[in-house]
């Protein structure tokens, strides 16, 4: 098993290795935001609210009965609202291009604790549909509360809308490329040591220090050139035979 390494090592192994984690880190955060921006469809949301109260409720009038009956007409009705019946009340007055099922799962609620308030919010591929969706989910109801019960139970207190410039909820852009960004970088990296780790090849004077027990003492560079050691006469060529240096001759 190999030795540990100093710092000073680790930080050569990164930069024998600087090309293969850049080449890494790039091609996998450029594939990540092209598959962001042009594969990948765009999710946006839609949000409206209801608030639940007793037909005829004035400010400050209700007791603590009227509003506990109202915490519990505003559970019913937020389960009503991915309740089949209306949903496919819904598909059909906008034509919709999915079942009533898949509608529901489009749709999420929610209503803080000892809140008459409900939360609706409407994802979909496209942001005028989805507002539809959530606007025309509150009409609906209401429609149904007051042929079931024959009374207004429910006030919309803010309609989705359509704004210019959207921003979608999914995907999340910045997140998702930086990331992509990090695990490519450290990928990078612990492939760069792992690569180090199998590599037998001594390629630091420190290795040969550690591994075989020499003492470095320095490098001799190769000549790019072969030339005669001597630029006079050939016969001074020499050549080493038993241990003594005779002329050649020519």
């Amino acid at each position: 098993m190999k030795e540990n390494i100093d710092f000073r090592e680790l930080i050569a192994i990164l930069r024998k290795r600087t090309v293969l984690i850049l080449v890494l880190t790039i091609g996998v955060t450029l594939t990540t935001g092209i598959i962001q921006f042009y594969v990948l469809t765009p999710v946006y949301q839609a949000s409206t609210q209801i608030l639940v109260h007793q037909v005829g409720e004035k400010k400050g009038s209700a007791t603590y009965s009227d509003i506990q009956i109202n915490l519990q007409y505003t559970r019913t009705f937020q389960a009503l609202l991915k309740n089949p019946v209306i949903l496919e009340q819904v598909k059909r007055e906008l034509d919709l291009p999915y079942s009533a099922g898949r509608l529901g799962e489009k749709i999420a609620t929610s209503s803080e604790s000892e809140s008459e308030i409900i939360n609706i919010s409407v994802q979909d591929e496209n942001q005028k549909r989805a507002a539809d969706i959530a606007n025309t989910l509150t009409a609906v109801l209401k429609k149904e509360i007051k042929q079931i019960m024959n009374t207004d139970r429910v006030t919309v207190l803010s309609k989705a809308e359509i704004v210019d410039s959207p921003t979608p909820v999914r995907p999340n852009y910045k997140m998702n490329i930086l990331l992509a960004f990090g695990a490519a970088l450290m990928t990078g990296i612990a492939l760069a040591f792992f690569l180090d780790f199998i590599d037998d090849t001594v390629a630091r004077p420190s290795q040969v220090e550690k591994e075989a027990g020499f003492i470095y003492l320095g490098s001799i560079e190769q000549m790019k050139h072969k030339k005669s050691l001597f630029r006079g006469d050939p016969d001074m060529n020499i050549r080493v035979k038993a241990g003594r240096s005779e002329p050649l001759g020519y």
